[in-house]
């Protein structure tokens, strides 16, 4: 019986240059229409933004992020509200509360929230990356990193897990927000998913960041 090749026995061809370059052309060009899917009412395209951004720039022990193969470090824009321990409230870092007739719901202010949140500019990655995004009314929080990994690798982005960690199950499944409004008479949750959302907010700052830096590609 022949033998056959194992993964790891395969001789590894690397990328060049021109091919990683293609390569990034593909996750900017689904960065843009996932975020206009979304945009247009789709939610659930923010699990395949969360799949875009992590090949991007997330970084482990045995892969490394489609800008470290490019040998590019570059700076992020952070519009998230800057998270203060001694404050007790929630903290939507992401995030705004927008009413309208059919009631609340959390959603991405991208480039039209108030100018305190496009204050900081662009920062190094790890500062931008783990930033403390969300805090709930029980002390839990996730930061970008949290929020792009747990949705990505847990909630259906690249992979389901049967189960999900307590923090972000309250974000994303119980409103530990804890923002309400009023309708006919009856309190009601906020809308929408916070997580999603914020996935959504992040996408913008990834997009608006590579655009500086790769203005070619758009």
């Amino acid at each position: 019986m022949p033998l056959t090749k194992t993964e790891d026995s395969l001789t590894k061809i690397p990328q060049t240059e021109e091919e990683l370059r293609d390569q990034l052309k593909d996750q900017i060009h689904f960065l843009i229409e996932s975020s206009n899917a979304y945009d247009s009412g789709s939610a659930s395209e923010a699990k395949r933004l969360a799949v875009a951004i992590r090949i991007l720039v997330h970084d482990t022990d045995s892969s490394r992020s489609l800008l470290a193969l490019l040998k590019r470090d570059i700076r992020f824009y952070d519009t998230a509200l800057d998270y203060d321990p001694s404050n007790l409230l929630v903290v939507c870092g992401l995030l705004m509360m927008k009413m309208g007739t059919s009631g609340g719901e959390y959603v991405a202010p991208l480039g039209n929230g108030s100018p305190q949140r496009y204050s900081n500019g662009k920062i190094p990655f790890a500062q931008w990356w783990d930033k403390i995004v969300l805090v709930d009314g029980k002390g839990g929080k996730l930061t970008r990193k949290d929020l792009v990994l747990k949705v990505c690798n847990k909630d259906g982005g690249a992979h389901v897990d049967p189960k999900l960690d307590e923090p972000y199950h309250d974000f994303s499944r119980a409103n530990s927000l804890g923002w309400k409004f009023q309708k006919n008479g009856v309190e009601q949750d906020f809308g929408g998913r916070p997580e999603l959302a914020s996935i959504r907010q992040i996408a913008y700052e990834v997009r608006k960041s590579l655009q500086d830096e790769f203005p070619e590609y758009f």
